[in-house]
This record gives C-alpha cells, structure tokens and sequence, in this order.
C-alpha cells in the first residue's frame, strides 16, 4: 500500500533537482532516521545543504522540514506491542524442538552486528571517561533494568564507584541533582524509550557529565542526547527483545576498563575475594 510521503514523492520525482532526487531517496530508504534528523544532518548524507532539505519539504507540500517529519511519524509506527512481535514470529518460526537453536542463532547475530556497530574511538574514550569517572550512575528500566544492574555491579568489582538507578522517581531525581563534570551517566534504552531515562540522559548532560547511550538506534532519543552512543541489535525470536548484544557490549568496556589501571583492579578483586573467604568460614 503506497502511503501518502510515497505519493508525493513519486508524483514530484521528475520534477526535482538530483539533490532532491538524493534527498527523496534517501528519506524513503531511512524513514526513521529522517523523521529524527536535522535538515544540516539529511543534506549530509548526500552532500547537499540545509536549504535544500527545506526546499524539497516545501515542494512536496510540506511546511518544512517538521511538517514532513510530522507525516513520516504518523506512518511509521513507534513500536510493535508484544502481541503484534509474537503474531509476527509464529508464522516463521520452526518447530518448538527446533526454537531452541534459533533463539541461539539469533544472538549470536545480535552480538555480531552489535560488535561491527561499534565505532573503536567512541569505545576507547568511553573506557577512558569510566575508568576516570568520580562515580558512573547506570539509569535503564523496563528489559533494560537487568543489564544496567550487570553494568554498575560489574564497575564496583573492578574497583570503580557505580551505581543502578532502575525505577526513576525520586531516587533518579536525587542522584541527578549530585552530578557534576567529574562524573558518567550511562542511560540504557531499546524499542519503548522511557521518557524518565531521557530525562536523565538531558539533565546530566547539562550538569555537564559525560552521557553514554546504549540503545538501539543512533537516532534514538537517547543517542541523541548522548556525547557517545552505542548501538545494539536486539532482535528477539518471539515477543521479547534480546539483550545478547548488549551484554556483549558491557563486558567489553568492563573489560578494558579494568586494565586502564591494573593495580586498582588487582587490589579490588583480591579485597572481595578475603571478604567472600571471611564470610564463608563464618557460615562452616
């Protein structure tokens, strides 16, 4: 079924510039990322200017570039509810004896489209800003929450200050009133994106910490508020999203944010183990 931004475009197609022939094609082809993008960002794509964004808005009819956006939004829909994922997979998906292998399948794609996103510079000034961090706060909630609680426990091991804020509320707005330069915000967020994690991602970053995304998009309202950006695939086999990805992704960065300072990290490690014994004989 043809939508109405297909129309306009068709119909205005011989008519345009080949810069608003680029544009047009790419504004179908990436439909999420323009209804997000600024007008200097879209003309980026294809070497043309801001100005021709907006001209190629007003001759499909469109009063700018948000008018265009607008339309996009109203076509696109935002996510799929849990119901409409399950519909979806039950038609193509194998037998139950066979799932097993598939969801498997599936996050090892996850984990290698997740591992060929990251951008190897944006990795090592993350790891840089962690490791350095007066405190790191994680804010994720919903299928995120478990992955942001892995993200602050594993920090604290390795001998960093960190801690999960996983409800919002007034233990977010509490935490966030602390930041300052000297400390990282790390915001999770995929498919639904909490308004309250975005919330966070704008505040902390006028605080002036360093905000991280770990999201699915680089468009996200997330990525968009963050000084660094990590995209993850979470393609999940029935109505749940995986987090395979992401994961994967975390113990990376803890990884080497643990031999940003060997010593700190030995010492931190051998403080839990004595601990661990002390408790454990307590228990014989």
């Amino acid at each position: 079924m043809t939508t109405a931004l297909e129309a306009r475009i068709t119909d205005a197609y011989d008519s345009l510039t080949p810069k608003q022939q680029a544009l047009a094609r790419l504004i179908l082809d990436n439909r999420y990322f323009a209804s997000f993008a600024s007008a200097a960002e879209l003309g980026a794509k294809v070497d043309a200017s801001a100005a021709t964004v907006v001209r190629l808005c007003q001759v499909l009819g469109y009063d700018g570039l948000p008018g265009l956006q607008e339309a996009i939004r109203a076509e696109l829909p935002s996510y799929l509810t849990a119901v409409e994922r399950l519909e979806q997979r039950i038609t193509v998906l194998p037998e139950n004896s066979e799932l097993p292998q598939r969801v498997f399948a599936l996050d090892v794609q996850n984990i290698q489209r997740t591992a060929s996103a990251v951008d190897q510079t944006t990795f090592e000034a993350v790891v840089r800003s962690i490791a350095s961090a007066q405190e790191t706060i994680v804010v994720a909630t919903g299928v995120t929450a478990a992955v942001g609680q892995f993200l602050a426990y594993s920090l604290e091991v390795i001998g960093l200050r960190a801690r999960a804020i996983l409800d919002g509320g007034v233990s977010q707005v509490v935490t966030l009133t602390h930041l300052d330069a000297a400390d990282v915000l790390v915001g999770l967020g995929v498919w639904r994106y909490v308004r309250s994690t975005v919330a966070a991602m704008q505040q902390a970053k006028e605080q002036g910490a360093t905000t991280i995304a770990i999201t699915d998009s680089i468009v996200s309202p997330l990525a968009r508020h963050a000084d660094y950006a990590f995209e993850v695939a979470t393609e999940g086999a029935m109505h749940s999203l995986s987090m395979a990805g992401a994961l994967s992704l975390i113990n990376a960065l803890v990884a080497a944010a643990s031999l940003v300072d060997p010593t700190r990290t030995s010492r931190a490690l051998q403080q839990i183990d004595r601990q661990f014994i002390a408790r454990e004989l307590l228990t014989l």
